[in-house]
């Protein structure tokens, strides 16, 4: 049996029962089912996701749905049936997408797109979907699993868990892409993957559905999930008593070859001692599940920790709180002192303010005098608030390294696992009912053991490109590294390394062969982050990835009287509430796989929670009654106006509500509309899109808030806008975001 075999995988699967919910307003929610299906080959994990939907509303809606894929998934195809055919997406550059999407919704046309949003989450765009019709959209992806500490862990990520902080200005969100929770919603899940080959030996078991079928096959083992499952909690796999073993895989890459290579390095053990710096999220959506894991792990520290250790505690939310003033040798006293703090542990600090958080853990609890030690921090968190990369780049600087456990149902992978990666630290996540005392140990075992960050990597003959190697290895644990070679290779990759002053090596025993051309495009994924922007887009396209930089896309062309000819109100996709999440349900010790929401339990926290909850029983801005005071800003009035556009497609509704608040730029655009002779609909579109141009680098206008500008000026003629804008121009010479001069 080889390692894994790559290809695509999906078949037809029996209905899942619609969901046919409504928001708190009473409108029909879009999105009927998710199912997954795929399979597990040795260590790639290949999945199909099927997203169903369906517009019960008597209006023709753009809907728009933000999902997670999680980290290191890489999308590679994109299928939609609608209307009795079935469509294939292709890859092309962002913006061309984003032009042909308007183009084919201007036209009457239905187009789908599917973007990457911020890292691990992704958009579906489902633009004019007529009343009472379906659409079926399958997303093909594959991802390098890793055998780590004893097990390879599989996470089916399913649901954005609510976020502190900003999703646009922190997440990259765009403005109709939301991440917003219905505590109503309630979206099936089903799941098939079938287990291959020797992977099948494992012991295999769903922390987070216990109620998963997992029954032997002929050619290893299936798992299945199906009724009462719900897009509330991630999906997770464990497969325990595996042994981890080096590999290598070769394949065509049109004029060149891709070599995948998987090692597990050995490391000598060791018992070093350890600074160890704990640091434990307490803002309120650690409240429920995620605390209680927290408090269970922490008490297992004590049994670790030995007295020539040293240690402090720290615990943070809106704010940070450090037990320790300096760090502590591990005495009985000290560890009597960890022990009543972890007791008292509660998700009572408010929001999750991590970046001061980590950075003051650092420079602030002071080290042991004369140590020639790094110090490591341990931080346990939820991770659920919108990072803007600032704390990434500051704890590389820092000399610390980090440890981190994601605990909860849905937590944020992807900056989890990098803040680890590029401090040489590591990282792992602990679902609900998975033993998180166990996940402790394991990072003690991580710490103490011999570290090494000499590695080095001989090919056998000269790379055209290669996979950086990485900060630090852990003992058995698998490192994949690509190359690209201009012929087929003939020698086994070795890997060498330093431990306790012995250099050690692990090769495959050979390089096997395989003519699917999927490794190429994994081996083109690895490449995308260490290249220009140019070059990383050059990427995308040749390979066929979603990017930062590029996306799918596909039109289902309509004919005759089927063309749409209104534009779409959009209909954004609401989150379920992550079970056990902000205080809402529990998963610890369920009998069943369905959410159980409780929202008469209290929910701890400070100010900005209580913010959060109000903005999940939010269906969007409304009309006031009592509109607010004249706009002071450029910025703010274009706010005012998106904030409208995105759920309105009437262009006079979202302009009577502007107009009541415009102040004197209105009286100014009524003069406008009168000297040039348009009317005050166009006049108020024409100065709208000149402001939005002249702010294009303080703010960009929504897509729908452009689309109903369009619909105003599409009877002018370039000439005419260039004019009226040209006399803007020297109306306000020195208009900036924040003043009209």
């Amino acid at each position: 049996m080889l390692p894994f075999m790559l290809g695509q995988y999906g078949r037809k699967s029996t209905d899942t029962p619609e969901s046919l919910m409504e928001s708190p307003s009473g409108e029909k929610l879009a999105l009927q089912a998710v199912r997954v299906e795929g399979s597990l080959d040795g260590l790639l994990l290949s999945t199909v996701i099927r997203q169903r939907y369906r517009n019960d509303t008597a209006k023709n809606l753009e809907i728009i749905y933000t999902f997670p894929l999680g980290c290191g998934n890489s999308l590679l195809g994109l299928t939609v049936e609608m209307g009795n055919k079935r469509l294939q997406g292709v890859v092309i550059e962002k913006k061309e997408a984003e032009e042909r999407y308007e183009k084919a919704l201007e036209e009457g046309d239905t187009p789908i797109m599917v973007q990457e949003s911020s890292p691990g989450l992704y958009t579906a765009n489902l633009g004019s979907i007529k009343a009472r019709e379906s659409v079926s959209v399958e997303i093909r992806c594959a991802r390098l699993l890793r055998f780590e500490q004893g097990q390879i862990r599989v996470k089916i990520p399913t649901v954005i868990a609510p976020r502190y902080g900003d999703p646009h200005k922190s997440g990259g969100l765009a403005p109709h892409e939301t991440d917003k929770v219905d505590l109503s919603a309630r979206y099936p899940f089903s799941i098939r993957l079938d287990i291959l080959g020797e992977t099948a030996k494992a012991k295999i078991t769903s922390p987070s559905h216990p109620d998963t079928a997992i029954t032997a096959t002929e050619n290893g083992a299936s798992v299945l999930l199906e009724a009462g499952a719900m897009l509330d909690r991630d999906f997770i796999l464990l497969l325990q008593g595996l042994a981890g073993h080096s590999f290598a895989l070769s394949g065509p890459d049109e004029e060149r070859h891709t070599v995948l290579a998987s090692f597990c390095p050995k490391l000598p053990a060791k018992a070093d001692p350890v600074l160890l710096k704990v640091l434990v999220d307490c803002s309120g959506s650690m409240d429920g599940d995620s605390i209680r894991q927290a408090q269970i792990g922490l008490q297992s520290i004590i049994r670790e920790l030995s007295g020539q250790d040293f240690i402090s505690f720290s615990r943070f939310g809106s704010e940070v709180e450090h037990n320790f003033s300096q760090m502590e040798q591990c005495s009985s006293g000290a560890l009597r002192k960890l022990s009543a703090l972890v007791n008292r542990l509660s998700a009572d600090m408010g929001g999750t303010e991590m970046t001061g958080a980590v950075l003051s853990t650092c420079r602030e609890v002071a080290l042991p005098k004369e140590t020639s030690l790094r110090p490591s921090i341990l931080l346990i968190t939820d991770d659920l608030y919108w990072s803007d990369g600032s704390l990434l780049r500051e704890a590389m600087k820092s000399g610390h390294r980090i440890f981190t456990i994601g605990v909860g149902s849905s937590p944020a992978e992807d900056h989890l696992r990098k803040l680890a990666g590029k401090t040489g630290g590591a990282c792992e996540f602990v679902s609900p009912n998975e033993d998180m005392a166990a996940a402790i140990v394991r990072m003690f075992r991580r710490m103490r053991v011999a570290q090494t960050n000499k590695l080095r990597l001989d090919w056998g003959s000269k790379a055209v490109w290669q996979s950086p190697l990485p900060l630090s290895v852990f003992d058995g644990e698998t490192l994949h590294l690509f190359a690209s070679f201009d012929k087929v290779p003939t020698q086994k990759p070795t890997l060498f390394w330093e431990a306790d002053g012995k250099t050690e090596s692990a090769s495959p025993e050979t390089v096997t062969a395989t003519e699917n051309r999927d490794l190429a495009r994994l081996g083109a994924a690895e490449r995308l982050p260490d290249v220009s922007q140019k070059e990383a887009l050059a990427l995308a396209l040749k390979y066929q990835l979603v990017s930062e930089q590029s996306s799918l896309f596909l039109v289902y062309l309509r004919e005759g009287e089927d063309k749409v000819t209104e534009l779409p109100e959009i209909h954004q996709v609401p989150q379920m509430m992550a079970a056990g999440s902000h205080g809402y349900g529990s998963v610890l010790g369920a009998l069943g796989v369905s959410c159980c929401l409780s929202p008469a339990l209290p929910l701890k926290g400070a100010r900005p929670v209580t913010t959060l909850l109000s903005r999940m029983f939010q269906s969007g801005p409304t009309l006031q009654s009592n509109p607010p005071a004249a706009v002071q800003t450029p910025r703010e009035l274009l706010e005012r106006f998106d904030r409208q556009a995105l759920t309105r497609q009437d262009y006079a509704l979202v302009l009577g509500f502007l107009r009541q608040f415009s102040g004197d730029v209105g009286d100014l655009i009524t003069e406008f509309a009168n000297r040039e002779g348009i009317t005050l609909e166009q006049a108020w579109a024409v100065f709208l899109d000149w402001l939005a141009a002249r702010l294009a680098s303080d703010y960009t206008l929504s897509r729908h808030g452009r689309r109903l500008l369009r619909s105003q000026t599409k009877t002018l003629d370039r000439a005419g806008i260039a004019a009226l804008q040209s006399s803007l121009d020297q109306r306000f010479s020195a208009v900036s975001a924040d003043a009209w001069h």
